[in-house]
């Protein structure tokens, strides 16, 4: 199933709290080691997603100037299920103009404001609740798996002993 193959996830924020920097400054120590990196580079380490593309490059100097192993900046695990959700100020605008179209008409601008909001809640509570199926089938199907396993060990309870 290639929902359980192991993913890369970025280990940069715990390495930049133990060497009590922040990416301005990580940013600032690559550039004096002479690696000219874009700071959008060194956010999208700091992020909790799956990393798609990593320039290794980058990687070695953060090993090299915070002295940690490349095991230590990346890490391969399972994918990890995450809601997704609007920001904060975008779930606050959202609900202001809700409020206000409930009170009076919105004008052209807020009306399209309020459509592109409300459509990417719907795209993400639709993205979640696919995860959500997701999850609940892999865990049916685990379930299944241990039903059968446990069925057969209890029609033939000297093997499962002798096999353990």
């Amino acid at each position: 199933m290639i929902n359980s193959l192991p993913v890369a996830y970025s280990r940069l924020p715990q390495i930049l709290r133990k060497c009590r920097l922040n990416i301005s400054d990580l940013h600032e120590r690559l550039k004096a080691a002479g690696l000219n990196v874009n700071p959008k580079s060194l956010y999208r380490l700091t992020t909790l997603k799956p990393i798609q593309k990593i320039d290794t490059r980058i990687v070695g100097a953060i090993c090299e100037t915070c002295d940690v192993s490349i095991e230590e900046v990346i890490a391969f695990e399972k994918p990890k299920p995450v809601l997704e959700k609007l920001t904060i100020a975008e779930q606050k605008r959202l609900d202001e103009l809700m409020t206000s179209h409930s009170e009076r008409e919105l004008s052209r601008d807020e009306l399209r404001e309020l459509d592109e909001l409300s459509e990417k809640a719907h795209q993400l509570t639709m993205a979640n609740a696919r995860m959500l199926v997701s999850q609940r089938r892999a865990l049916m199907a685990q379930r299944s798996r241990n039903n059968s396993i446990d069925r057969k060990r209890a029609q033939h309870p000297k093997k499962a002993l002798h096999h353990r």
